[in-house]
């Protein structure tokens, strides 16, 4: 091989892996407001509003998202979105989900945060997302701490 084409193939090679080493951001996700659902003799259902931005230009796919939800540092327990979310390049989406709440764990716990009208909410687990059609899914870690409105819906 000549040194010019040994110089066009190790071009081809270099910008071969650049391409593959491009790196998705993950996307960004928060608790944006809570709300104050059903309510039973030994459980209440909250509304869970997140939102979720795509820092990329291409499009995201988020399959689910896995969480646990602490309000004023008590642990509520885990959640889970399990609709599929497309979110645009540079776009923001809502997503709701609905928390079951056990007041039998937490019975006094759960009282005093239902009279509050703002809480401290914090978010941690994973979402699994895709960066178009048919690539991988990437398992990636999130938390999220807010100040947010808790109210009735």
């Amino acid at each position: 091989m000549n040194l010019s084409r040994m110089r066009s193939f190790c071009v081809v090679v270099a910008l071969l892996a650049l391409s593959a080493c491009a790196t998705v951001k993950p996307p960004t996700l928060q608790v944006q407001h809570l709300g104050k659902g059903r309510l039973g003799l030994t459980g209440a259902k909250l509304d869970v509003e997140f939102s979720l931005r795509n820092p990329n230009k291409e499009d995201v796919i988020i399959e689910r998202v896995e969480y646990e939800l602490l309000l004023n540092g008590r642990s509520l327990g885990r959640g889970f979105v399990s609709d599929t979310v497309r979110v645009a390049g540079f776009g923001e989406q809502r997503i709701v989900s609905v928390f079951d709440v056990n007041l039998l764990r937490l019975p006094g716990a759960i009282k005093e945060i239902f009279d509050r009208d703002r809480v401290a909410a914090r978010a941690h687990g994973d979402f699994y997302m895709r960066k178009g059609e048919g690539n991988r899914l990437q398992k990636v870690g999130f938390d999220s701490t807010a100040q947010t409105r808790f109210n009735d819906r």
